[in-house]
């Protein structure tokens, strides 16, 4: 039987409501440029709105009091990030950061009800949109509690790939991350991910350069991750 990790789990998330991209166009603004590094929404902070992702690249993360840091997921366009806007006075669990330059539309919660009126399914596809942000959470947690990190690090490499195939990238097993944020992805130290790599390059399962990694056997990887499922 073939190994597959369960589809519906991805790092990244994008394109998800892109249909409600001109909806959001139109009741929410203005547009806002942000250069990379902006910090957007910060932990223990009330956000007080969230952000429409128009274009670029934004990373979730959460920092422990010594100053590590935790990355937990990506969004990319047309989705929709600082969600603890939703629940009014709550203040955000995580932070969200731009890696590259940003464009966004601020929305608050009465922007939402207009989206809505506009488009009677957006309530649905909004529920269906923050339920696989909690599964990405419950599978990240489930996958930091069983696996050792070398499962961890081959099952990001085998997410992230099988995102970038499905958006069609050129060099689709390339993934342009550092040692250092593949450290954060999975919860583990640099040297750790280092030694790991080396593994794993000797196993000719990866290839690595100046900040990338290239997957030279998906499978074998996968076969790596320990987290899995047959069907």
């Amino acid at each position: 039987m073939k190994i597959v990790i369960d589809p519906s789990i991805s790092y990244v998330i994008n394109g998800r409501l892109r249909m409600y991209r001109k909806d959001f166009l139109s009741v929410c603004g203005p547009v806002l440029s942000f250069p990379r590094n902006t910090i957007l929404s910060r932990s223990g902070e009330e956000t007080g709105r969230l952000f429409y992702l128009l274009d670029g690249i934004v990373k979730v993360y959460t920092t422990n009091p010594s100053g590590h840091l935790r990355i937990l997921g990506y969004h990319q366009k047309d989705s929709l990030f600082a969600l603890d806007c939703l629940c009014p006075g709550e203040t955000a669990l995580v932070n969200t950061q731009s890696v590259t330059a940003v464009k966004v539309l601020p929305a608050t919660t009465a922007q939402l009800r207009a989206v809505q009126q506009r488009q009677p399914g957006f309530w649905e596809d909004l529920s269906r949109y923050y339920c696989s942000l909690l599964r990405l959470m419950c599978f990240d947690a489930e996958s930091n509690s069983v696996c050792d990190t070398a499962a961890r690090l081959a099952t990001f490499l085998c997410l992230f790939q099988r995102h970038n195939e499905s958006e069609h990238h050129l060099n689709s097993g390339k993934i342009c991350l550092t040692q250092e944020e593949l450290a954060s992805a999975v919860n583990a130290s640099r040297i750790q991910i280092a030694r790991i790599c080396a593994d794993f390059r000797q196993r000719g399962l990866i290839a690595c350069s100046r900040g990338a990694i290239t997957i030279l056997d998906s499978e074998g990887l996968l076969r790596m991750s320990h987290y899995q499922k047959e069907t």
